[in-house]
C-alpha cells in the first residue's frame, strides 16, 4: 500500500484500510503527527536548557558583584595593630607629661616665695588679713596731746575714776552743735541745775567694744585742757582746736587712743596742772 493514500474508500483491501485508519488515529487534533510532536518536545527541552544556563550566569554575576573584598594577609593585619598600639601609647605618654608639668608648676608657685622667690612672685595677702588702715590721728593720754597732720593739740581726758577708753576709735558722726549730758563733763562744769548743755564741734566715736565716746570743745572749762584730766571719759579740746579738728576728720576715719591719764596736775608743757597749784607756787615765791 502506498503511503500517499489518504482516503479509505479508495482502498479495496481490508488490510490497507485498517492501516490507514491506524495512521489517522496517530494524528492529533491540531493536525500534528507523532513525528512533529517529538520534534516540538526536543525544541522545548533545548529552550529550557538555555534558560537554565542564562539564569546560572545571572546568579553568578550577582554573586560576584556582592563579594566581600579579599581579606588582608596576616602580616598586614599585624602591622596595622602595631600602629594602633603605638598611637594609644603615645597619647597616654603625652597625657602623663602634661599632668606632670602641671604638678611641677603648682609646686614651683607654691614654694617660690618661701625658697627665695623674687618679689614679683610674692602673693597678695587676702583682704581679711590685710594690714589695718593707718589712723588719721593719735591721742596720747599720758602726754595730754592729740596729734593730727603733724599738729599737736592739747587735750583733757577722763579722770582716774572715769578713764577715757583706749584703742582704735572710729569716727561715726559729726555735729556742729549737740546737746550733751552734763554727767560727761566732769569737774569744773558750773551749770547749775541743767542736765544737758549745747556744745559746738562735737565728733562722735565708736570704741573697740562698740561703745560711744566723744571729742568736744570744752567751752565750760577750757582752762583744764592740756593741764588736767577732768572729764568722765570724753576727750576735750579748746574751742579753736576743736573747730580745726572738726574740719579735718571724716566719718570712717580712725583715731588711735593710747596711754593713760597722768596722776596729778602737770600740764602737757610741764607746768602746774591747776590754777590752785599755780597760785600756791606763786605765793611760795
Amino acid at each position: 500500500m502506498s503511503d500517499d493514500l489518504t482516503d479509505p474508500a479508495d482502498l479495496t483491501d481490508p488490510t490497507d484500510r485498517t492501516r490507514l485508519t491506524d495512521r489517522t488515529r496517530l494524528t492529533g487534533p491540531a493536525g500534528l503527527t507523532a513525528r512533529s510532536a517529538g520534534a516540538e518536545t526536543g525544541a522545548g527541552a533545548g529552550a529550557d536548557a538555555r534558560s537554565r544556563a542564562q539564569l546560572t550566569d545571572a546568579l553568578r554575576e550577582l554573586a560576584q558583584s556582592h563579594e566581600s573584598p579579599p581579606r588582608l594577609p596576616g602580616a598586614e593585619i599585624r602591622r596595622r595593630a602595631a600602629v594602633r598600639r603605638g598611637r594609644r601609647r603615645g597619647a597616654a605618654l603625652a597625657g602623663g607629661a602634661v599632668a606632670a608639668g602641671a604638678v611641677v608648676v603648682a609646686l614651683t608657685v607654691g614654694l617660690g616665695v618661701g625658697q627665695g622667690g623674687t618679689a614679683g612672685r610674692t602673693t597678695t595677702p587676702a583682704a581679711s588679713h590685710s594690714a589695718p588702715a593707718p589712723p588719721a590721728g593719735t591721742a596720747d593720754l599720758s602726754r595730754r596731746l592729740l596729734t593730727v597732720e603733724g599738729r599737736e593739740l592739747p587735750i583733757s581726758s577722763g579722770a582716774l575714776k572715769a578713764p577715757t577708753p583706749t584703742g582704735r576709735m572710729t569716727v561715726t558722726a559729726k555735729y556742729p552743735t549737740k546737746l550733751m549730758p552734763t554727767e560727761g563733763m566732769g569737774a569744773g562744769a558750773v551749770l547749775g541745775g541743767e542736765y544737758e548743755v549745747r556744745l559746738p564741734w562735737v565728733i562722735e566715736l565708736r570704741t573697740p567694744d562698740n561703745r560711744t565716746n566723744y571729742i568736744v570743745a570744752m567751752t565750760y572749762n577750757e582752762s583744764a585742757v592740756g593741764r588736767q584730766d577732768t572729764t568722765h571719759g570724753w576727750i576735750g579740746l579748746r574751742s579753736s582746736d576743736a573747730e580745726w579738728l572738726y574740719e579735718r576728720l571724716r566719718p570712717g576715719d580712725i583715731l588711735a587712743v593710747e596711754g593713760a591719764a597722768t596722776p596729778g596736775g602737770r600740764d602737757s608743757a610741764g607746768g602746774a596742772g591747776s590754777d590752785g597749784e599755780r597760785a600756791m607756787t606763786g605765793s611760795g615765791q
